[in-house]
């Protein structure tokens, strides 16, 4: 029976099998909380049926995001907006691309989240094939909806999916994890549907011959296309629009185009000859920012027409690129991130067209761009870091997640303010000779790096060549000894200093107190799983780093209460304190001191077990 949108389900047309199935693969996500060979908190345990659901808390044997809240994007070397007309409204944080075993017509999926649940923002779903053309079939937008603020519960999350009758063995669940009180948790995903009994409905699902076509749209909800394709162009009446912009000079057009999306201001080029050939002015196009495009471009230079979708980095394909070769001549932030086209893993051999075209648009914004960010962008390799070091102005620049190269040829780059290499593969000699290049360098982000096994030697390069550094994070970078942690005290604009798991098996020595006598600007200090720390050798940076907003002592079974009350009490600034796991505190104590100190977070993960409902 077909529905009131005159949507007809595809197995009411075939006798189909229902069939559920859980992750078989992930093939790439954006954020992670373990080390590569290390399992807990990683996003393989999300493969196979759940293993703690019902039960709440925070289990090593689940996924766990990285980030929460609002603290990682108070950091001073978050990136900031490029474009900030062109955003997206539910503002994805991060990403995760699982496969199933089986392709389906999806009708539900459960997600069952064990840890600080509602995150989940986006769902989508596509069919993967080992075929070259199967394989650039498009991603469906299945759900989407807004963060959810939930109990401390764990709960089987399974949103309304739009109805589609089109096969899906992949799909990628988008999160926004800003408005959590701390990281979230999912123990597994289940994918439901109806998948097709022979080859033959396989083949009719998969070409679309089985799909019914729209109705069309009702008396007074015209469409541009149904304007094109009937001719009635009462809808974009030229002389009504002419009306009111007729008188104005082109510079104020240009300035009112300056504060418009690109969606907009492509459909601004359609309205007559004059918006069109205003719409094309490079002024309009210093800032692009293509992770939330939100169009799909054809051929506007003869057609002045665009294909809008719902959104946004799937569409980005060769065609865009083409498009914005020309536009991006005075380019002065571009943002590159999450646009693969249609790409989803490593281990594919990588679409040579597109990768060419990436090249391009590089090599034609080299004089002029500033700010490059290519985050989590498959592409990423030594070809295209060849082209990014062509591009000598540079000043900020993200590459978060592109392990695709080994070798970096970045040392050519001169005027880095801020890098992000979160999550590569660069090595100690290459990473030390751009930091001998660039003396302006301010933030430098290495999470993750963990080909760097000489990190004492990288700080002492720092502490020699970046005299400015402001933000220094080396989260899970484990090459360290308390000898170069202690080399940190001589950076004294350091305001930012990430060294969470990077001691967790060495003694620290005296290294905290030399950081506390000479890093007076900190702000914001990072020391998760420092095993062998004690009171005493926190007691300097709790009496002399007054600035200190956020302090990070996960793990830190040595510490007591005491350390914890004068960290409250004497530092005027602190607004989190982490001290999950911290064995000598005890929980009525922390429960004191939130009420003593509204406006302090003090974090204490839920350790344990809490039984729900089932």
């Amino acid at each position: 029976m077909a529905s009131k949108e005159g949507f007809i389900p595809i197995e009411n047309i075939f006798k189909m099998k229902y069939l559920e199935q859980y992750v078989y693969l992930v093939l790439n996500h954006s954020s992670r909380y373990n080390n590569q060979c290390n399992y807990s908190y990683a996003p393989i345990n999300l493969v196979g049926k759940y293993v703690k659901y019902p039960s709440y808390g925070d289990f090593p044997e689940a996924y766990f995001l990285r980030s929460y809240g609002k603290w990682w994007r108070d950091s001073a070397a978050t990136q900031k907006e490029y474009r900030p007309q062109d955003f997206d409204l539910l503002d994805a944080e991060d990403f995760i691309t699982l496969e199933f075993g089986s392709s389906v017509i999806p009708r539900e999926i459960f997600i069952y989240e064990v840890y600080n649940p509602g995150a989940v923002i986006r769902i989508w779903g596509r069919l993967n094939s080992v075929s070259a053309e199967l394989n650039r079939k498009k991603w469906h937008l299945l759900w989407e909806g807004f963060p959810q603020k939930c109990a401390a519960r764990s709960r089987r999350f399974s949103p309304p999916l739009r109805k589609i009758n089109c096969l899906v063995n992949v799909l990628r669940i988008e999160f926004n994890q800003r408005h959590l009180e701390y990281h979230t948790a999912i123990d597994a995903i289940l994918l439901s549907g109806f998948q097709p009994e022979n080859h033959f409905q396989y083949k009719l699902i998969e070409s679309g011959l089985t799909q019914v076509k729209p109705i069309k749209s009702p008396a007074g909800s015209l469409t541009v296309r149904d304007v094109e394709k009937t001719g009635n162009c009462d809808v974009l009446d030229e002389t009504i629009v002419a009306d009111h912009f007729s008188m104005l000079p082109n510079e104020i057009i240009l300035k009112i185009f300056q504060y418009l999306d690109l969606k907009s201001l492509n459909r601004c080029a359609e309205v007559n000859t004059r918006w069109n050939k205003l719409a094309q002015d490079p002024t309009l196009y210093q800032n692009i920012s293509l992770k939330v495009l939100q169009l799909l471009l054809t051929n506007l230079f003869y057609h002045l027409f665009i294909n809008f979708f719902q959104t946004y980095w799937y569409l980005v394909d060769v065609k865009t690129l083409d498009y914005f070769l020309s536009k991006v001549r005075n380019v002065k932030k571009l943002d590159l991130s999450w646009c693969n086209e249609y790409q989803l893993c490593f281990n594919v051999r990588l679409n040579y067209e597109y990768h060419c075209k990436l090249q391009n648009i590089i090599e034609t914004a080299s004089h002029t761009v500033t700010h490059l960010s290519m985050n989590d962008n498959y592409f990423v390799d030594t070809d295209v870091l060849d082209k990014i070091a062509l591009c000598r102005e540079l000043v900020d620049l993200r590459l978060h997640h592109t392990d695709n190269w080994i070798r970096s040829p970045l040392d050519k780059l001169t005027k880095l303010v801020a890098l992000d290499l979160s999550l590569t593969n660069i090595i100690d000699q290459d990473l030390i000779q751009i930091i001998i290049a660039n003396p302006h360098l301010e933030h430098l982000i290495l999470d993750l790096c963990e080909r760097l096994v000489l990190m004492d030697n990288v700080v002492e390069a720092v502490t020699m060549y970046n005299k400015k550094l402001r933000t220094w994070s080396s989260w899970k970078t484990v090459s360290f000894t308390s000898e170069g942690v202690r080399k940190f005290s001589t950076c004294e604009n350091l305001e930012e200093l990430d060294l969470g798991w990077c001691l967790m098996n060495r003694g620290p020595g005296d290294c905290l107190k030399e950081i506390a006598g000479g890093c007076k600007k900190l702000r914001r200090l990072i020391l998760s799983e420092w095993r062998g720390v004690t009171d005493q050798q926190l007691m300097p940076i709790v009496l002399c780093c007054k600035e200190l907003s956020q302090l990070d002592l996960i793990g830190i079974k040595n510490i007591s209460s005491e350390l914890c009350e004068k960290a409250l009490f004497l530092l005027p600034k602190l607004r989190l304190l982490d001290i999950s796991f911290c064995d000598g505190v005890r929980q009525h104590e922390v429960e004191i001191w939130r009420q003593q100190y509204p406006h302090i977070t003090i974090q204490r993960s839920c350790e344990f077990t809490v039984p729900d409902y089932l």
